[in-house]
């Protein structure tokens, strides 16, 4: 499948010698944090669900061909869980139909700074230990001097599967967490 608008985004990560690229995308009332990473071939996009135990990634291959089997795929269940869908032979769910509508709300620019998450409604209160459990964003270290720790990468693990965690060692992305569940918008 084609994504047509991350053309006009790697343009401007070039234009603007910039390797990675973070922005929301909104589907179903699910907030996801989604980074384009252009720093290799093939080139990647890893999403994850504000609030919920759901990441994935797909490779960008030339032309801006992505294929709709999103990795890890245990994730699928996952996603479909995050956008609260339950089964409908009428209308199935499909990654296809999921990355159709993302392709139509890519940003054309860089953000200079991470886009700010959606407002949000905070439902959940913090656990009497004030233990974060829900996922809230990425933090990219490429750009910076620090570097994922394995007490985040161990999180990682736990919550979205060993295929995450080795993705985000590899890329030097953490996981970051909130006592807050900014899930539900509002």
């Amino acid at each position: 499948m084609k994504i047509e608008g991350l053309k006009e985004l790697y343009r401007d990560m070039r234009r603007n010698n910039v390797a990675r690229t973070q922005f929301q995308y909104q589907h179903n009332n699910v907030i996801f944090d989604v980074i384009f990473f252009i720093d290799e071939a093939p080139f990647q996009l890893l999403f994850g669900a504000v609030g919920h135990q759901c990441s994935f990634f797909v490779n960008v291959a030339e032309g801006f061909n992505i294929s709709t089997v999103i990795s890890p795929r245990s994730a699928y269940s996952d996603l479909c869980k995050a956008l609260g869908l339950t089964y409908d032979p009428a209308n199935p769910f499909s990654t296809t139909k999921f990355f159709a509508d993302f392709a139509l709300h890519i940003p054309t620019n860089i953000s200079p700074q991470k886009a700010p998450i959606l407002p949000v409604n905070y439902q959940a209160l913090a656990n009497v230990d004030g233990d974060k459990n829900y996922f809230s964003h990425w933090k990219n270290h490429s750009d910076k001097s620090g570097n994922v720790t394995e007490d985040n990468l161990i999180k990682t693990n736990n919550a979205f599967g060993c295929e995450i965690k080795d993705f985000c060692a590899r890329k030097n992305i953490s996981s970051c967490w909130s006592v807050k569940d900014k899930k539900s918008k509002d």
